[in-house]
């Protein structure tokens, strides 16, 4: 038959895998839950970087056009130049 599959690390964490048992799940844990914080609060900061720059596109489309605008410019300037020999 079909088992679900772990899909989280926690999840995965908790299974008791290669005999290890639950003495291998504390060590497991105090390794994995830092790890874990650390990415919920990037993820929490870049969602927030999101919603400010959606927020700004909505109140001023032509300043974000304008900002598009010159950072594609430089950018073909920059990939255009060819070295010098």
């Amino acid at each position: 038959m079909l088992t679900t599959h772990p899909s989280s690390v926690a999840q995965k964490r908790d299974l008791h895998v290669g005999g290890l048992g639950s003495s291998a799940t504390g060590a497991l844990a105090a390794v994995t839950d830092p790890v874990l914080d650390a990415a919920d609060s990037w993820f929490d900061r870049f969602r927030d970087v999101v919603r400010d720059a959606d927020e700004y596109v909505h109140h001023r489309p032509w300043a974000a056009l304008a900002i598009v605008a010159v950072v594609g410019v430089t950018a073909g300037f920059l990939l255009s130049r060819r070295p010098t020999p």
